[in-house]
């Protein structure tokens, strides 16, 4: 089979072979051998091929296909996070993610033959990366699409496992998982957490779920990789300490090096980085070797990576500048959610106003105590004018929250 596969790549440099989701396990009995070939590769799903109009040619295995793209090296192809319409497909070279694969060695010495649990979809990049680190030691992942409690119950008593998660999948665990009694709840070792800002409440939460893990955080986005890791024994409010071998700057707003401790555009160098993007049309942000990651954060002394604000988050109240990221971390700690977006909505008058929306159903008593508590530690421009309750909390394929279909409530 695998000779079969090598056989739709004319060209090696100038094609990607894409393997549909209906055949992730015909990829990943060859991903590591495909690559170490000289093949690029990668997962796709017919939703992303006709959202995105990519465009690809079929060979004889249905669900396999060959994309054109020129590659220089060996490379594996993942999509960002986004909504329908809204992804990015990734090239990353294969060297590139063993560096990252590297950096997870590290930190699992003690039960190195540990299989991956991954939750999601596989094209995406962090559910990619789970089970590609754990093919890379031989190790067959076990890859879980859906949100469903009797994954669980498939895993064997006798293996140990690292557990690749979102945020929001972390929330889903710790409220389905905190009552039963599963023998996996013992044997997942290593815990990762990505995609999102997850918070110190939820890290207890977990653990207290999953008593014998080690619970990990980083920082990082699909074009760089890992960025930062926040170990167990991190309890400081930084996303963790920058990884070794990458090297961040701090700029400000006139493009000079912000100084320490002080916030501004965060750019990384580092042999993690990607190629480039699927789409011609998206464009790198590169400046002397630096990526542009489109966060604002800082160096603390420790050095670790504080962060502040995401781009094009920030917004104007009442004449305040206020950053909706910053603003949700309060109202996630104070509620202890994950499960919650602040939207900015115009009124009449082309005023913005907050709106809040999460799955907690609050009282009309309790809502009034968390605009009387947020106007004290945030000020009035920080208090929402509003709140929309979604029982149903809508995540995306690879468990990010769906914004685009939360703003349908606002």
């Amino acid at each position: 089979m695998l000779t079969s596969l090598q056989h739709f790549v004319t060209l090696p440099k100038k094609e990607i072979l894409l393997f549909d989701e209906t055949q992730s396990t015909l990829f990943l009995d060859h991903a590591i051998p495909l690559l170490q070939s000289g093949y690029s590769i990668g997962p796709i799903s017919t939703e992303i091929i006709k959202a995105l109009n990519i465009c690809v040619n079929k060979t004889v295995i249905k669900g396999v296909y060959t994309c054109a793209y020129n590659v220089t090296k060996p490379s594996i192809l993942c999509f960002s996070s986004g909504t329908k319409n809204h992804q990015k497909g990734i090239v990353r070279s294969f060297k590139s993610w063993q560096t990252s694969f590297g950096l997870i060695a590290n930190e699992i010495a003690n039960f190195p033959n540990m299989k991956a649990v991954v939750f999601g979809a596989l094209p995406f990049s962090l559910s990619l990366f789970g089970a590609m680190e754990s093919l890379q030691r031989n190790q067959r992942p076990l890859v879980f699409p859906t949100q469903e409690m009797r994954h669980f119950k498939t895993l064997a008593p006798t293996s140990n496992y690292i557990l690749w998660i979102t945020p929001f999948h972390a929330d889903f665990l710790i409220s389905m998982l905190k009552d039963d009694q599963l023998h996996s709840l013992t044997n997942i070792r290593y815990i990762f957490v990505g995609g999102a800002s997850f918070s110190t409440h939820q890290r207890k939460a977990l653990q207290n779920v999953f008593p014998k893990a080690q619970i990990f955080s980083f920082y990082g986005t699909s074009e760089a990789s890992f960025i930062c890791i926040k170990r167990p024994t991190d309890n400081s409010n930084s996303e963790g300490e920058i990884c070794k071998d990458v090297q961040l700057k701090i700029l400000d707003k006139n493009q000079l090096e912000a100084p320490r401790k002080t916030p501004g555009d965060i750019w990384a160098k580092s042999n993690q980085l990607f190629d480039g993007y699927l789409q011609k049309k998206e464009t790198l942000n590169f400046k002397n070797e630096f990526l542009s990651i489109g966060d604002k954060g800082y160096i603390d002394d420790q050095n670790r990576l504080c962060f502040v604000g995401r781009a094009g988050r920030q917004i104007s109240i009442s004449g305040h500048v206020v950053d909706l990221e910053q603003l949700e971390s309060w109202y996630k700690n104070t509620l202890a959610t994950e499960a919650l977006v602040l939207f900015s909505k115009t009124n009449e008058r082309k005023e913005n106003k907050l709106v809040l929306v999460t799955s907690k159903n609050l009282t009309p008593a309790r809502w009034e105590s968390i605009k009387k508590q947020a106007y004290a530690a945030l000020g009035a421009q920080g208090v929402p004018n509003k709140w929309v309750h979604c029982p149903e909390w809508p995540l995306l394929a690879n468990g990010k929250v769906a914004l685009q279909k939360l703003k349908t409530w606002v």
